[in-house]
């Protein structure tokens, strides 16, 4: 591979962590292969094997023009594609509302309940959803809140073995909620959620204004629903078989993102509702300009090298 003219064959990360996806691709297959989900195991395997990019003829910008996804849940690459696309689904639905309703103002909102152990995790997610519908539909929450998105996230903490759930959120309020009499504070939100999740103690919560660019807030809520760096443990096999089975059999089936209200009937105008299904190959900022001349160029992975290699 020290060959000048090999190596400019080789498709360079740069912004895209395609090499750094794939990889963890493998190692997510190799995991559902020693789980004995095999037919699963072949689908992530060739996930993202073939990438071919429509090449601005004036610049070398590469954009995703074609692919190979495999869409399962808990698949680095196609967990990465898909936050691009919310991402850039829930950024266009703020814009459209800030136009429509500039009265509304955005609010990050982030509630957790205590970790579990991996046999539990699938009826806390019952539970995290089943209290956010209470929340959701709760008297006062419809009379402050005018749109919302939220989104599921897991985490993993290796030092006790345990799964920690959480819902992040943006919410739309009034610009008098501030000073109305109704405005909330962090413990009335802790008291709400506690209410509507039927707990014994107060649960962690957090609510705070988006300042700044509100596509950070964005970014927060679209973000991975599981990090591949949470189940994917290389030097720990038996670790990973582990987590990974937990997290596929309690995510299996679910809806982790959702809109509701004037986000909800955005999102519909947008037809981008649910964002986190449909193609991942598309997406804003992967859009190939029709004015621009450009060329289409194939680059195939190769398991040996563990490299993206154009396709002669």
């Amino acid at each position: 591979m020290s060959d000048n003219s090999t190596v400019s064959e080789v498709l360079q990360d740069g912004k895209r962590p395609w090499r750094q996806k794939k990889m963890k691709t493998v190692e997510l297959s190799n995991s559902f292969r020693r789980l004995g989900q095999i037919q699963k195991a072949d689908r992530i395997r060739e996930c993202g094997s073939q990438l071919t990019f429509a090449v601005n003829c004036d610049t070398g910008e590469k954009q995703l023009h074609d692919a190979n996804f495999c869409r399962e849940r808990l698949c680095p690459m196609c967990a990465w594609r898909r936050s691009l696309k919310i991402f850039w689904a829930v950024s266009r639905v703020m814009d459209g509302v800030q136009q429509k309703h500039p009265r509304l103002v955005p609010l990050f909102l982030t509630l957790t309940l205590r970790n579990c152990m991996g046999d539990e995790l699938s009826s806390m997610l019952d539970s995290i959803f089943t209290g956010w519908g209470r929340m959701s539909h709760n008297d006062r929450f419809k009379r402050l809140i005018s749109g919302w998105f939220r989104a599921l996230e897991v985490t993993y903490n290796p030092e006790d073995d345990t799964y920690h759930p959480h819902i992040h959120a943006i919410i739309l309020v009034d610009r008098a909620y501030f000073k109305g009499k109704d405005y909330m504070q962090t413990q009335d939100w802790v008291k709400l959620w506690r209410r509507s999740l039927r707990l014994d103690y107060d649960p962690v919560c957090d609510i705070r204004k988006v300042r700044g660019r509100k596509r950070k807030a964005v970014a927060e809520v679209a973000k991975y629903a599981v990090k591949d760096t949470d189940y994917i443990h290389k030097g720990d096999p038996d670790l990973t078989d582990r987590i990974v089975e937990v997290l596929s059999a309690s995510l299996k089936g679910r809806r982790l993102y959702a809109f509701g209200g004037v986000m909800k009937d955005e999102a519909k105008a947008l037809n981008v509702l649910q964002a986190d299904e449909g193609h991942l190959t598309h997406i804003e900022e992967d859009t190939v300009r029709s004015d621009v001349g450009t060329m289409l160029v194939t680059y195939r992975w190769k398991f040996g090298l563990g490299l993206y290699v154009r396709a002669k």
